[in-house]
């Protein structure tokens, strides 16, 4: 077992004593974090698919309390190594050069070392989606004021020895969220295989020898899909994509035998126009000395009979 400690600072918190409900937040939001971390290394993607949770899932993330300290309020965890419940030997993130040792980690520690990267290496780590980012800054829902932190330290097996969540760090992280590019609707052409270093998970091998790791979406089953292997396709789905704007996976939401004039179509389609969420983009902005009020104000006087999203509209046109 992996020995961890959570330690609780400037919490409206007795010394050596924590709620029941501020253990409860607590859980929810290491495990889902932790949960998504271990499916994005072991099979490519981070949020959950639907129905039961693998056994083998819910063990790794079941975290065990061993001691309630004074000081701060300090939590003592042990957590199980991954590669002691998780008996595959073969992985998703293979672009990710610690992906190895990081599965003879704990959810614990792998939950952790995400965390960093999305501090000091935030658009070069294959670790990293959009899905991950959004549970990191579920975090700042538990922190009571501003001086609030979370420390997270792990043992020397784990690759990050500890971590420090703080409103300053989650405004960091939350930046990088929200340039993180939303899943889109795509189209792709290819011949449908079976990964190589994965049987569970599926590739579209484009004619330029592409490969474009994809999944069934929530409405397939990968044994729905067999009948397809080896037979050119025509894909329609979702484009999820890593902070670094590089295509992570395609979702498949529906898949078709291509036909004789498909075969020479652009092989991925991709929407050249990036929506944009004005509400999103303001706020960031606003960290930057922007100011929305004003902004609004500046547009209203530019009297333009269109609203703003009709405008975006005329501009996907």
């Amino acid at each position: 077992m992996h020995k961890h400690r959570i330690i609780l600072k400037n919490f409206d918190l007795e010394n050596g004593k924590i709620s029941f409900s501020k253990l409860h937040e607590l859980q929810e939001k290491l495990t889902a974090l932790a949960e998504g971390a271990v499916l994005n290394l072991i099979t490519g993607r981070s949020k959950p698919g639907r129905g039961q949770k693998p056994k083998w899932l819910k063990e790794v993330i079941d975290f065990q309390i061993t001691g309630l300290n004074s000081g701060s309020t300090i939590l003592e965890i042990e957590a199980p190594e991954i590669s002691n419940v998780y008996q595959g030997k073969q992985f998703g993130i293979f672009d990710e050069p610690e992906a190895e040792k990081l599965l003879h980690g704990s959810a614990f520690g792998l939950a952790s070392y995400v965390y960093d990267k999305a501090i000091h290496q935030p658009e070069s780590s294959g670790m990293l989606d959009k899905y991950l980012l959004r549970k990191i800054t579920d975090f700042s829902k538990i922190l009571d004021s501003d001086d609030s932190e979370i420390n997270l330290i792990s043992n020397g097996q784990s690759q990050s020895k500890s971590v420090s969540i703080k409103k300053e760090t989650l405004q960091q992280v939350s930046i990088t969220e929200q340039k993180t590019r939303e899943s889109v609707k795509t189209a792709v052409t290819g011949t449908l295989d079976v990964m190589r270093h994965k049987k569970e998970q599926m590739e579209i091998v484009t004619t330029d020898d592409q490969r474009l790791r994809a999944f069934p979406g929530n409405n397939l089953n990968i044994k729905n899909l067999k009948n397809f292997f080896g037979e050119k396709v025509k894909v329609t789905g979702l484009a999820h994509f890593k902070t670094d704007g590089n295509l992570k996976y395609i979702e498949i939401l529906d898949i078709q035998s291509a036909k004789d004039k498909e075969q020479f179509i652009e092989e991925l389609t991709l929407p050249i126009f990036e929506d944009i969420d004005l509400k999103i983009l303001a706020k960031e902005q606003r960290w930057q000395g922007f100011n929305e009020e004003k902004f609004k104000q500046e547009i209203s006087d530019m009297k333009i009979e269109e609203s703003l999203e009709e405008m975006l509209e005329i501009l996907k046109e």
